[in-house]
């Protein structure tokens, strides 16, 4: 063979592989495989930017939660605070299904098998109705002493007790269109989810400002309301994802007949997704820990740290859907045999995240006293408040590599090692240190929240070496 021809047949070669030297922030993946078309076209950017939009949709319904009920006082606003954290809490139990489901069915579109991809969707729906069904009888009857065990007044007692319980009406419909919804981006189709949850999120908005406030003859029903609002957007959204599913107008379409219980699907699914379900419990413990460390100082620091969150997660909306894409595109070139594109699309990923992240962490810091001011009107309060986005808003970068590359791993099906690192950070370094401060050194609560640097720090070393040594290009699912 001459050179010449030899060089034209290497360049032929090389043009249909992915570009290893391509810049970082270059934000399409491009794999010499044949994915799925959906996700083939979509890069990055593209994946995330749907994801962050309507995880931006949920906060401000948040947000408008605890403004609308900060008329009631900070009281109110604790209830609802700690209730929301309670709700959380339960839904971790979905987490095996939606993070074994997302893991299963990339591989299975990375793949071209659409079939096994249906009836992973189908058995997670099966599970996601038995799992709505005994959280709600399970944790109705202790509502109170559940929201009592963070060691917050009677008051926020009733106020969370009252907002929880109409959560928990709307829990099954929830599960189920989280469910969709993971499904979907998992496929390639993020923008599906969004618009969805414009419309849940617009009714939600509505709703409260009826039964909130006894708009339009409506009844004044206050946190009640508020909860209530929740519950019915939660059906209504349910209600639309089964009705486009049904009539095959989603990019998952309807291949199968029935459902049917499939006990080697079920397994395959909850044996990669028990992990994150316990991750997400431990997560929420060691959150709930170092939430009663704030009642040892008083109801005003406790709300500060709430409202702190509040306005601190629109920052963590980037984290969120950079996550959801590499999961999503780490998971698709894993099933289409390219672990290269998936570990390139996992740092990708990483970089825009810790980009929009830190960014949007100082622009809270620079806004955090007219944003406090917002939710509450108590100098206290929004002065502990500011404190606490200072803290948070440095973290945002170190916060961007646990979003990111935890769920890069958990989509190539390696669930257990973001296990390990959540609990390490979590309890050796937070909330053991916290409790020393707190509970033995009387340090201040800022000293108390200044550990969450050290959680997030260790946790992104952690995480970004099990990424890069590989050995999740190997894990089969």
């Amino acid at each position: 063979m001459s050179d010449k021809h030899k060089n034209k047949t290497d360049r032929s070669v090389d043009e249909d592989k992915p570009e290893l030297a391509s810049p970082l922030l270059d934000l399409r993946e491009r794999g010499p495989n044949a994915l799925a078309p959906a996700p083939q076209s979509l890069g990055i950017w593209e994946l995330a930017w749907p994801t962050i939009v309507a995880s931006a949709l949920q906060t401000m319904v948040r947000w408008a939660d605890f403004m609308m009920v900060g008329d009631l006082g900070v009281e109110a606003v604790a209830g609802v605070g700690a209730a929301g954290q309670i709700y959380w809490m339960i839904q971790t139990l979905v987490m095996a299904l939606s993070t074994g489901l997302v893991a299963i069915l990339a591989r299975a579109i990375g793949g071209g098998n659409r079939q096994e991809a249906d009836q992973a969707l189908r058995q997670s729906i099966i599970m996601g109705i038995v799992f709505g069904l005994v959280s709600w009888f399970f944790v109705l009857p202790i509502l109170e002493p559940m929201i009592g065990i963070m060691g917050v007044t009677d008051g926020v007692i009733a106020y969370g007790s009252d907002y929880l319980f109409w959560l928990l009406v709307g829990n099954v419909p929830f599960v189920l269109g989280f469910i969709f919804a993971a499904a979907l981006r998992a496929a390639g189709d993020a923008r599906m989810p969004l618009y969805i949850g414009i419309l849940a999120n617009l009714l939600n908005l509505f709703l409260n400002w009826v039964l909130i406030y006894g708009n339009l003859g409506a009844p004044a029903l206050g946190v009640a309301g508020a909860g209530m609002a929740s519950a019915i957007a939660m059906f209504v959204q349910l209600a639309v994802y089964w009705i486009m599913w049904s009539r095959g107008l989603l990019l998952l379409k309807p291949l199968l007949k029935g459902f049917h219980f499939d006990w080697g699907m079920s397994r395959r699914i909850l044996h990669i997704g028990y992990p994150a379900s316990i991750e997400g419990m431990v997560f929420q413990i060691g959150i709930l820990s170092f939430m009663a460390l704030m009642s040892v100082y008083g109801t005003a620091e406790f709300t500060a740290y709430q409202i702190g969150v509040q306005i601190l997660s629109i920052s963590f909306l980037p984290g969120n859907g950079f996550s959801i894409a590499a999961s999503t595109l780490v998971g698709q070139h894993l099933g289409a045999n390219d672990p290269d594109a998936a570990m390139r699309s996992g740092w990708r990923s990483l970089a825009m995240s810790m980009l929009f992240m830190g960014a949007l962490g100082a622009a809270l810091i620079a806004m955090a006293p007219m944003l406090a001011g917002w939710f509450i009107d108590d100098a206290e309060v929004i002065g502990l408040t500011v404190d606490f986005i200072w803290i948070l808003g440095i973290a945002q970068p170190l916060m961007a590599i646990e979003f990111v590359i935890a769920g890069a791993l958990r989509g190539a099906g390696d669930t257990r090692f973001p296990l390990f690192a959540i609990f390490t950070g979590l309890f050796v370094f937070r909330v053991f240190p916290a409790m020393l401060i707190a509970l033995y050194w009387e340090g201040s609560i800022q000293l108390v929240w200044s550990v969450l640097l050290l959680d997030y720090l260790i946790k992104g070393i952690m995480l970004a070496e099990r990424f890069r040594r590989g050995k999740w290009k190997t894990i089969k699912v």
